[in-house]
């Protein structure tokens, strides 16, 4: 949902697990009732780290991404704001990842982030979905909080790296993990009635749930091309879904119930992000809010999961097959890792090329599930999957003409 689409929002989801990479997952669409509120405090906000929301984690989304120009009293330019909050790099700064030097040579520098964050995110879809291959894993729960423990040693290892500290309060974080953990633990749940490949296509409709939020809560409103778009993926996701009932026997309909309710909580939970750690006078790092929120996170999947009595079937499981927890915080390891690339591509190179990568990460990664874990495949799976192609690539097409709209709109009126 991280919430690492694990395709890290971009609109959305670190989700971590669902990093779907949900992430995850990488910045989401502003909310536009605040734009100008958000503005205002910029002008006057010290600079801030880097920071992407965790349902931008979820490697996975669809998302919109704005940058911003703010004018300061003095005349001198304030720093350029991309996806969920991420600054562009400052001119001359020098490039890094996990708090290591990257080469001087661009090309060299992108290719690295890019191979990075593609191999990790096809090193996340290749073990999560052999996790759910072993004999007899049907402990979702167990994935999750495993997943969110490593989250927060991972979260918790940057912030140490980089001095970082907690600025959001504790309530806040409280509330967060809430809908962190909840995303995250359906998404999981879901694999357990879905193949792989369908789940991923799900995640690449978080756009649907956000265009939706969009449209009932704050008024806004957007043209029938967009719509178009939107159409388009959903009759792939139907497409894919029905090839999915027709090949998997382990196919049942609350799998499809289960990851809807994860692209609803990933939507509320970008909002909420949004408000209380990013767009705030003391935003907090992206490493700060999955380390805290996978804390807390873990404690709220313990409680329910030992109280049920599943804890000792699992755990006996894991010892029968101990591949299951090094494969579960392996992957996880990668979906950190994975938004880590992005968000830096992001801040270096710029919001578009990280989506172009993210949209890659997405194909890829469906067609590996079906190299590695073959599956009949049918013309459902094949037009389902054109489908979702088609809208990306149209998605894209619309932001191009909406930036060159924006450019010539700010030239003619600094003409």
């Amino acid at each position: 949902s991280p919430r690492a689409d694990s395709e890290v929002h971009t609109h959305g989801t670190v989700k971590m697990a669902a990093i779907a990479i949900s992430t995850p997952i990488v910045a989401r669409a502003p909310v536009v009732a605040r734009r100008a509120r958000v503005t205002a405090r910029a002008a006057v906000a010290p600079a801030a780290k880097p920071a992407v929301s965790i349902g931008a984690r979820n490697m996975m989304s669809g998302s919109r991404v704005e940058s911003r120009n703010m004018q300061v009293a003095s005349g001198r330019k304030a720093l350029v704001c991309n996806a969920g909050g991420v600054q562009k790099a400052a001119p001359g700064e020098k490039k890094k990842v996990f708090g290591l030097n990257l080469p001087e040579n661009e090309s060299l520098s992108f290719l690295i982030l890019a191979g990075g964050s593609l191999g990790s995110a096809l090193g996340f879809a290749a073990l999560q979905e052999g996790v759910f291959r072993i004999p007899g894993f049907k402990f979702g729960a167990w994935m999750t909080i495993l997943t969110t423990f490593t989250y927060f040693l991972c979260g918790a290892l940057e912030m140490k790296l980089t001095g970082d500290s907690r600025k959001a309060s504790w309530k806040n974080y409280g509330i967060l993990s809430v809908y962190t953990y909840g995303g995250m633990a359906m998404t999981n749940y879901a694999l357990s009635y879905l193949n792989y490949a369908t789940r991923i296509v799900f995640k690449s409709a978080k756009i649907i749930p956000v265009m939706a939020f969009s449209v009932l809560i704050v008024g806004k409103k957007y043209d029938w091309k967009e719509w178009l778009s939107a159409a388009i993926l959903v009759a792939g996701i139907v497409l894919f879904t029905l090839g999915d009932v027709a090949s998997s026997p382990a196919f049942a309909p609350i799998g499809v119930a289960l990851i809807a309710g994860a692209l609803c909580v990933d939507a509320i939970c970008a909002n909420f992000e949004e408000k209380n750690f990013f767009r705030c006078e003391n935003p907090s790092t992206t490493q700060e809010v999955l380390c805290f929120a996978s804390l807390i996170g873990t404690f709220y999947g313990l409680i329910p999961f030992i109280a049920s009595g599943k804890a000792s079937v699992a755990i006996a499981h894991s010892m029968q097959y101990t591949q299951v927890v090094p494969m579960i915080m392996g992957f996880s390891v990668l979906g950190y890792s994975s938004v880590s690339f992005i968000l830096s591509l992001i801040k270096y190179y710029g919001a578009t090329e990280a989506e172009i990568i993210k949209s890659l990460r997405k194909v890829l990664s469906i067609v590996i599930s079906f190299i590695l874990f073959p599956k009949a495949l049918n013309w459902k799976y094949i037009a389902g999957f054109a489908a979702v192609l088609v809208s990306t690539a149209y998605t894209f097409y619309l932001k191009g003409e909406k930036r060159k709209a924006k450019e010539a709109a700010k030239a003619a009126a600094s003409a």
